[in-house]
C-alpha cells in the first residue's frame, strides 16, 4: 500500500459538473466562483518502528500560474504575502495532522473555500517544520531540535510544491475532485543505517491528479 494524502476540491454550485482527470487545460472556463472543499487521507507507512508523523499543516493554496520548487516556497509567511503573488487560499487548517490515522481510505476534510472559475497550473502544501514530528513507536519524538531529529526544509514555515499531471479546470457551476498523493513512505530518508540513532530527512513527495 502506498501513502497517500488526499486533497479533494469541491467546486459546486447548482447542475453542471467539471470534472474527469484533467487531460487537457480548457479555455471555455466560465466566470463565476465555486466552493472548494479540502480533505486529506493516507495509507500505511512502511516502517515498523514509526507510530505517528504529524504534519502541522498551515495552508493549501493553488494559483493560475506555474510554479516550480523554488517559487512554491516563496512568500510563505502570511496570506497577505501569498494572495498578492497570485496564490488562492484553499484551505487553512492550522493544525497537526498525523498521516498515519488517515489509513485505508479515511479522509478527513481540513477546509473549503470558493475561487474563481479558471485553470489552475499551481498547488502548494505549506507546513510549519517547527510544530511537525515523527514519534517511533518507543516513544521517541523527533523534531527538527531534537537528538535524533527530522531534517525538514527549514525551521520555519516551508511551502511545498504539488506536483501535477495536467492543469485543474474549475468550472463555473461545477465540481472538480483533486486527488493528492503524499507519498509518506518516499518522503523521508533515513540517515545512516539506525532510525532511532541517526534520525529522518524530510523530502516530500506530493503528487496531484483529478478524478
Amino acid at each position: 500500500m502506498t501513502k497517500q494524502t488526499v486533497v479533494a476540491a469541491g467546486v459546486l454550485i447548482a447542475s453542471l459538473a467539471i470534472g474527469g482527470c484533467g487531460g487537457s487545460d480548457t479555455a471555455a472556463v466560465q466566470s463565476g466562483v465555486g466552493t472548494l472543499v479540502v480533505q486529506l487521507t493516507d495509507a500505511p507507512f512502511p516502517t515498523d518502528s514509526v507510530k505517528s508523523v504529524d504534519i502541522f499543516v498551515v495552508r493549501v493554496e493553488g494559483r493560475t500560474e506555474d510554479v516550480d520548487d523554488a517559487a512554491a516556497d516563496q512568500h510563505v509567511a502570511t496570506e497577505t504575502e501569498s494572495e498578492s503573488d497570485g496564490w488562492k487560499i484553499l484551505a487553512t487548517p492550522n493544525a497537526s495532522i498525523d498521516l498515519l490515522a488517515l489509513q485505508n481510505g479515511v479522509v478527513s476534510t481540513v477546509g473549503q473555500t470558493t475561487i474563481p472559475a479558471a485553470s489552475y497550473h499551481g498547488f502548494r502544501l505549506i507546513i510549519d517544520p517547527s510544530k511537525s514530528s515523527v514519534t517511533l513507536k518507543g516513544g521517541a519524538v523527533l523534531t527538527n531540535t531534537s537528538s535524533p531529529s527530522v531534517t525538514f526544509p527549514s525551521a520555519s514555515r516551508s511551502g511545498i510544491k504539488i506536483v501535477l499531471g495536467a492543469p485543474v479546470v474549475v468550472g463555473a457551476d461545477g465540481k472538480t475532485t483533486m486527488v493528492v498523493d503524499f507519498d509518506v513512505g518516499n518522503s523521508f530518508v533515513m540517515r545512516g543505517n539506525s532510525l532511532s540513532q541517526n534520525g529522518l530527512l524530510f523530502k516530500p513527495v506530493i503528487r496531484a491528479t483529478v478524478k
